[in-house]
């Protein structure tokens, strides 16, 4: 596992949030914090994770938020429909 230091690039595992590291900061305890550009908040090391580069989500730029609304419904009712055909498989024994 690559090192997080300042400036790197990292994901929040909790949800997903992406930022830079800015600032590291050990507490008396020993433990160590990094307070991320993106979102003015500070992670503990173990719930971060180094990455190479921010996902592209240029397909999402321009929509409006009924928009992204309107893709997410879609994508969510796709997958209700496998899990109800998922849900009616007999298993064997």
């Amino acid at each position: 596992m690559e090192e997080i230091k300042e400036g790197s690039l990292v994901r929040y595992k909790g949800t997903g949030s992406i930022g830079k590291v800015k600032v590291l900061k050990v507490e008396d305890d020993g433990e160590t914090w990094a307070y991320l550009d993106s979102t003015g908040l500070y992670y503990r090391l173990d719930t971060l994770e180094v990455i190479e580069k921010a996902p592209d989500r240029s397909d999402l730029e321009g929509m409006t938020i009924e928009q992204i609304q309107e893709r997410f419904r879609q994508t969510q009712e796709m997958m209700d429909a496998a899990k109800m055909q998922d849900d009616n498989l007999e298993t064997g024994g």
